[in-house]
């Protein structure tokens, strides 16, 4: 389930701090776009770990919250963590796997979706999660996404 950011970041800071993480300690900036929600582009001199959940809205029985993709952005990167996920292009995208998965739809609350329509049906039911680290701290972003996901889970990984 969705975690808001703050938690999310005192809790990997509490840990980093314990294990002497390489890079650590670095500035984490935390961000939660509630759905319905704009693209946003990625903070100059950042890369970032992101997140999409169900809404707190939705009436699925997957139920609010349930994370269905966590990834990560380096600093250069501003055109995938922007709009990527959102399209069907592309090696692996969220909209992607909700199109091609459609067994999922009944659990997430989806009666129709296509090529068309899966952008508007993740900008209107999908919250957004970013937590923002300095370019400079790369090792600090691969060790906050494997934490990220861990601690909330994602639908769409692996074979998704």
């Amino acid at each position: 389930m969705l975690t808001e950011p703050d938690v999310l970041m005192a809790d990997f800071s509490a840990a980093a701090d314990q294990l002497g993480l390489d890079g650590w300690p670095c500035n984490l900036h935390g961000e939660l776009l509630p759905a319905p929600h704009r693209q946003t582009g990625l903070r100059p001199g950042f890369g970032a770990v992101y997140a999409f959940a169900l809404s707190t809205r939705t009436t699925s029985a997957a139920g609010a919250g349930m994370v269905l993709k966590v990834g990560k952005v380096g600093p250069n990167s501003d055109a995938r963590f922007r709009s990527q996920h959102d399209t069907t292009s592309g090696r692996s995208t969220l909209a992607k796997s909700l199109l091609t998965h459609r067994i999922l739809w009944p659990w997430l609350g989806i009666s129709q979706l296509d090529e068309a329509t899966v952008k508007p049906w993740m900008l209107s039911n999908l919250d957004r999660m970013h937590i923002y680290v300095p370019a400079t701290s790369l090792l600090v972003l691969v060790a906050l996404e494997m934490y990220v996901r861990a601690r909330i889970g994602s639908v769409f990984e692996g074979s998704a």
